[in-house]
C-alpha cells in the first residue's frame, strides 16, 4: 500500500532495490553468456547493463527521483519486449509486463494521471506488439498456431488488460483515500485544538479563582490588622495576630498556585521558605538571634487538600516557637524537616527553646493552636507526637492523599 505520509521515500527505496536487482541479474547473465561463448547475446546484455546504470546513477549519486523513475521504467519495458521478441515467447518473459503494472502502482504518483495513462499505454503497446507478431503468421499464409500455448498467450494478454484497469483504479482511488485520511487528521487536529483551548480556559479560570481567593484572604487579613490597631487588650491583640497568621498561611498557598502556573500541585519547599520569611517578619522584629533552617532534600509537591492543613500546622508550630520558646534576645534555632518515603511523609519541626508539657496544655483546652494541630492531623489521617523536655520536637507521619470522607 502507498505510504501517504512520505511516498517519495518509499519510491526511492523501491527504485534502489529494483535497480540493484536488475543490475545483478544482468551481470550474472553476462558472466553466463561469456562462459558459454554466446557473444551475440552477451553484447546485448552489456548494452542493457549500460542503460540500467543510468537510473542507478540518478538514484544513488544525483538523488534525482524523476529521472531515475522514467529511465528505469522505460528501460525495463524495452528489455522485456526485446528479450521476449528475440529469445522467444515460449520463455514466458512477456509475463514480466504484469509485474510492470504492479510496479506502476508503487512508483507512480497518483496525482499525475496523464503520466500513468502514458505508461499504461506504452506497456500495453509493447505487449500487443509481441502478440501481433505471432498473429502475423496468418497474414503471411502460414498455418495458424492453435496450440494451447498460443491460446494461453491470448488469455494472458486479456488478463494483462484487466490487471492494468484494476491497477489504474487503485491509483485513482488512492487520492480519495488520502483525502479521507487528511480529513480525519484535520478533524483530530481541530478536536485537539479545542481540547487545548478548553484546558487553557480552565487554567485561566483556576488562576483567577486562586488570585481572587488570595485577594479576599488579604482583605480579611487587612481588616484584622485594622481591628488590632483599635484594640487595647494585649490578649485580644495576640489572638487576632494568631488568626491573621493562619489566614496568611492559606493566602500564601493560593498565591503560589497561580504564580507557579501549576494548578494541581504546589512546591511545598518553596511555600515553606515564603511562610518562614512572613512569620520571621511578624514575630522576630525584636529578636534577630533566632535562626530558622529548613531541611527538605527533595522537591515536595502537595495538592490543595494536603498543602493547607500542613501549612497551618507549620504556621502554628513556628508561631508558637517565636512567641514562647525563647526569651527576649535569646539565641535559638528552629529547624524544619520534611522527608519522603514513597507516598509517606515525615514532617518534623524542632527548636532548642524552653520546651513545654503538651499533655497538660491539650487536656486543659487552654491552647487553641495545639487543638487546631490535633484536628488537622486527624484530617490528614496522620500520627503525631510532641517531645518537650529539651526544647520542642514535633513529628507527624502522614500520606500524600486525603482519605475519603475527610475534607
Amino acid at each position: 500500500m502507498v505510504n501517504f505520509t512520505n511516498p517519495d521515500a518509499v519510491r526511492i527505496k523501491l527504485l534502489k532495490t529494483f535497480s540493484l536487482t536488475t543490475i545483478i541479474c544482468l551481470i550474472v547473465g553476462i558472466i553466463y553468456r561469456y562462459l558459454y561463448k554466446d557473444f551475440g547475446f552477451l553484447y546485448t546484455l552489456v548494452f542493457f547493463l549500460v542503460i540500467y546504470l543510468i537510473p542507478a546513477y540518478f538514484i544513488f549519486i544525483r538523488k534525482n527521483l524523476k529521472a531515475t523513475l522514467h529511465s528505469f521504467l522505460i528501460a525495463t519495458n524495452v528489455l522485456i519486449y526485446y528479450a521476449s521478441n528475440n529469445i522467444g515467447m515460449k520463455t514466458g518473459l512477456y509475463l514480466f509486463f504484469f509485474n510492470m503494472i504492479l510496479i506502476y502502482s508503487f512508483l507512480l504518483d497518483y496525482k499525475e494521471k496523464k503520466q500513468i495513462l502514458l505508461y499504461y499505454l506504452f506497456t500495453t503497446l509493447l505487449f500487443a506488439l509481441l502478440i501481433l507478431k505471432i498473429d502475423l503468421t496468418v497474414i503471411l499464409g502460414l498455418p495458424k498456431n492453435s496450440s494451447p500455448k498460443y491460446q494461453f498467450e491470448i488469455v494472458a494478454f486479456f488478463a494483462f488488460i484487466l490487471l492494468t484497469y484494476k491497477s489504474y483504479l487503485y491509483l485513482t482511488n488512492a487520492e480519495k483515500w488520502q483525502n479521507q485520511i487528511f480529513a480525519t487528521i484535520n478533524e483530530l487536529k481541530e478536536s485537539e485544538n479545542k481540547l487545548l483551548q478548553t484546558v487553557k480556559d480552565k487554567e485561566v479560570l483556576l488562576a483567577e479563582v486562586y488570585h481572587r481567593v488570595k485577594n479576599n484572604l488579604s482583605v480579611i487579613s487587612s481588616l484584622i490588622n485594622l481591628q488590632i490597631s483599635t484594640e487595647e487588650s494585649e490578649s485580644t491583640k495576640r489572638a487576632l495576630q494568631d488568626c491573621r497568621g493562619r489566614i496568611n498561611s492559606m493566602a500564601i498557598i493560593h498565591q503560589k498556585f497561580y504564580q507557579n502556573k501549576n494548578y494541581s500541585k504546589i512546591d511545598f519547599r518553596a511555600y515553606i521558605e515564603t511562610l518562614v520569611n512572613e512569620i520571621k517578619y511578624a514575630y522576630n522584629q525584636n529578636n534577630n538571634n533566632i535562626k530558622v533552617e529548613s531541611f527538605i532534600n527533595q522537591e515536595i509537591n502537595f495538592d490543595l487538600n494536603i498543602a493547607i492543613p500542613c501549612g497551618i500546622i507549620v504556621n502554628e508550630l513556628l508561631t508558637n516557637a517565636f512567641k514562647h520558646a525563647f526569651k527576649q534576645n535569646q539565641e535559638g534555632e528552629i529547624k524544619i524537616y520534611i522527608e519522603k518515603d514513597k507516598d509517606t511523609y515525615l514532617m518534623r519541626v524542632t527548636d532548642n527553646g524552653s520546651g513545654f508539657d503538651f499533655n497538660s496544655k491539650i487536656n486543659f483546652n487552654n491552647s487553641l493552636g495545639l487543638i487546631l494541630i490535633q484536628s488537622l492531623a486527624e484530617q490528614l489521617d496522620g500520627n503525631f507526637q510532641f517531645f518537650g523536655n529539651q526544647g520542642t520536637d514535633f513529628r507527624m507521619i502522614f500520606r500524600a492523599s486525603t482519605p475519603s470522607g475527610k475534607e
